[in-house]
């Protein structure tokens, strides 16, 4: 009778030996692939011309780049609210001494495209992470919370708020509710895009 060891390498001999006669002729054989024989391509049959029409006038498109390099600075900060663009802008809310419909005649106010609301400033940092995690915390309490950047003096500030409201008595009361629930002094400002 085999042993175990044995019968491992007979097995592995007729493995062998199977491998070489499924292997050895396909690399012996004379023949190969035969090599494929290509047509020749016609040479293009089209004309080419040279561009002779006038060149586009680019003159509104640097008249729009001059006039977008006025209002908005090299580091995507618009130069008159100080906003990153894109961004919510913040604006200061005029004094609180007048009606807020009586204030909106008084302010300056913003283009016509540009309709404003209120919102609610909670916090400013110069460090954008302190101002993410005030703003989790805002959210995870329930609240709208977002973030906007402002330059001011080159510097950039991260603030936090809440909002926006279409009413200025929404404003307040959410303000009311904030100071007490946070103990900071927030501040109502516009909120426009």
């Amino acid at each position: 009778m085999l042993t175990e060891q044995t019968r491992y390498r007979l097995i592995g001999t007729i493995f062998l030996v199977a491998m070489a006669a499924v292997a050895l002729p396909l690399l012996f054989d004379g023949e190969g692939v035969a090599p494929m024989q290509l047509e020749p391509m016609s040479p293009a049959e089209f004309e080419v011309r040279p561009d002779r029409s006038p060149p586009p006038d680019i003159t509104p498109a640097l008249e729009a780049r001059r006039e977008l390099a006025e209002e908005i600075d090299g580091d995507g900060y618009a130069t008159d609210t100080g906003t990153r663009v894109g961004e919510p802008a913040l604006l200061e809310a005029p004094s609180s001494s007048a009606e807020p419909s009586a204030r909106a005649e008084v302010d300056d106010a913003p283009p016509p495209e540009r309709e404003l609301k209120w919102a609610v400033q909670v916090a400013s940092f110069a460090q954008a992470i302190n101002a993410t995690a005030l703003r989790d915390q805002l959210v995870s309490d329930g609240y709208t919370a977002f973030l906007s950047n402002v330059k001011r003096d080159g510097r950039i500030v991260t603030r936090v708020a809440v909002g926006p409201f279409i009413d200025h008595a929404d404003a307040t009361r959410e303000k009311d509710q904030l100071d007490q629930r946070y103990s900071v002094e927030a501040a109502i400002v516009r909120f426009t895009y």
